[in-house]
This record gives C-alpha cells, structure tokens and sequence, in this order.
C-alpha cells in the first residue's frame, strides 16, 4: 500500500503547504509586478487609482508571502533525487537569494506607502528599494523560470514535478 501524500516537506519532497504557498506567491508576485509597472504609463488622474490597487493587493497577499519566506527558512530545501551535493547547494542559495530580495520588496512596499505622504527622504529611500528590488526580482524570477525549463527539457530528474505534487513513496519518510 502506498503512502499519502504529504502536506509537510519530506528530506526529497516538497509537501502540500511548500507547493500551495510557493504557487501562491508566483500569482501573487506576477500580479503585483503587472500593477505596479502600470502605475507609470497611466494618466495622472489614474496613478492614484492604480497604486491604491497595488497597495490593495499588497496588504491582502503580504501576510501569506511572510508566511512562504517563513516555511521556506523552517522548513529548508528538500533535494532532488540525484542531485550532487553542490548542486543542491547552487539551487537553495539561489532560492534564498530571490526570497531575499522578496523580503525587501515587503519590508520596502508598507514602508514606502506610510511614507509617501510626507515625501520624506525616507519615502525616496523605500522606493529605490522597492522598485530596484521589484527589477531584480523579475530577473531572477525570470533565471528561476528558465532553469526549471532546463530541468524539463534536458535533465531527467524530478525537479519540475516535485513542484506540483508530493512525492507518494517519500510521505512520511522523517520517521
């Protein structure tokens, strides 16, 4: 008989909570990426309309992106079956790296709009931040993107799977 599927990692699995929350991010972050750059390109009595919609969406997704950055960092990375050593290495410090740059991006957002107000310096030194780190975050969502398609494409291991459901015989393997 096989095992369920798991909702908490396993040592070589992603379980059900690391799979729903990193898709949950992808949605969120693309959607927030897309209303924040269109801020600009709108005419001046829109501006407001759309970055209170960028506000809106960042204020209903900001608690369950904390709670993704906090899984990942309890949770570690499981590996794939196969990997090297070093390579299982190069793929967490990449993933910290983007989920870095996300914890910046909720630290920056919030402080820039109860800034912004005052157009402090304070609210200048936020926007850099956030629109720099809003930049390369797309890059390396895009790097991210591209090696995953590697995987697919030209590896025969489990790494793009691994991202859409548990592995069945890992379940339960942390005994």
């Amino acid at each position: 008989m096989s095992k369920p599927r798991s909702l908490l990692d396993t040592k070589n699995s992603f379980g059900w909570l690391s799979i729903g929350l990193h898709w949950f991010a992808t949605f969120a972050i693309i959607l927030l990426w897309f209303v924040g750059q269109s801020i600009a390109s709108q005419s001046v009595e829109q501006i407001d309309v759309r970055r209170s919609l960028h506000i809106t969406i960042g204020l209903i997704v900001w608690l369950p992106l904390v709670a993704r950055l906090a899984w990942r960092y309890k949770s570690g990375h499981p590996r794939v079956n196969g990997q090297t050593l070093l390579e299982h290495r190069l793929a967490k410090a990449a993933h910290y790296v983007m989920l870095f740059v996300l914890m910046i991006m909720l630290l920056s957002g919030p402080l820039m709009a109860w800034a912004m107000p005052d157009r402090s310096s304070l609210s200048e030194f936020a926007f850099a931040f956030h629109s720099n780190a809003a930049k390369a975050l797309a890059v390396l969502v895009v790097l991210h993107s591209l090696a995953a398609l590697k995987h697919l494409m030209f590896h025969e291991d489990e790494t793009v799977a691994r991202i859409f459901l548990p592995r069945k015989d890992d379940a339960q393997d942390e005994e």
